[in-house]
């Protein structure tokens, strides 16, 4: 009898054995299966929600984040109106719909940034480098722009986006020698006082031979000369 009830125990015991492993299977299956959750980060005392939604974001207006290195981060409508962005790095980040008003980004940097439909009024974005940003659907009403770079940026269906003072364009390098020269390719007369070493400055100088420009010293003065030409001859 002992032994009928002690094998109907060991069975019994067997099937909860099989059933907790299968469940501790189902169970380490479905956290593998999970995404992982980024946690939230917190730079200059503001929380950076990851993976923003519109009703779930970061929340930071008039935070403190000069020089704040935000590159990349996604700040989809995230609510920073106010807030001190001097000198801060948004290069790449995503600030879709986010409510940027009245920030202070200036000399800050944003090249290849996401702002679409993101609210810069009244935004200091002077001297920030937005080369390549997308600002389409934005709106820039009363925003500053002076000098900051909007080379290669999107300004589809921007609002009120006044450019007066931007840099929209490459500014062409300067190219040839630092002499300046006429049409001809002479080169211009220059009024020298005081020293003068006429070395290099091509012409003669008190009977002397000549000597051919060199482009490197022609403002190397010493001895004492008054000419209106260069490359002529003086005495």
């Amino acid at each position: 009898m002992s032994v009928g009830l002690n094998k109907r125990r060991n069975h019994t015991a067997a099937k909860v054995g099989a059933t907790a492993f299968g469940a501790g299977l189902l169970l380490a299956g479905a956290v593998l299966a999970a995404p992982f959750a980024s946690a939230d980060t917190t730079i200059g005392g503001c929380t950076i929600v990851s993976a923003p939604t519109a009703a779930e974001f970061t929340d930071c207006a008039g935070a403190n984040l000069v020089g704040a290195n935000l590159s990349g981060v996604d700040l989809s409508h995230a609510n920073l109106a106010g807030a001190n962005l001097l000198g801060a790095d948004l290069t790449g980040a995503k600030l879709v719909g986010a409510n940027l008003s009245k920030v202070n980004f200036y000399l800050g940097y944003a090249t290849g940034a996401d702002f679409t439909g993101a609210n810069l009024s009244k935004a200091n974005l002077s001297s920030a480098d937005l080369t390549g940003a997308n600002l389409t659907k934005a709106t820039l009403t009363d925003a500053e722009l002076g000098g900051a770079k909007l080379i290669d940026a999107v300004l589809t269906d921007a609002v009120d986006a006044d450019l007066a003072g931007a840099v929209t364009e490459e500014e062409p390098q300067a190219t040839g020698s630092s002499v300046p020269v006429d049409e001809a390719g002479a080169p211009l007369g220059i009024n020298i006082t005081g020293s003068a070493n006429t070395a290099g400055l091509g012409g003669n100088v008190g009977g002397g031979d000549n000597n051919p420009v060199d482009p490197n010293s022609w403002l190397n003065i010493t001895g004492s000369v008054n000419d209106s030409r260069v490359g002529g001859a003086v005495g």
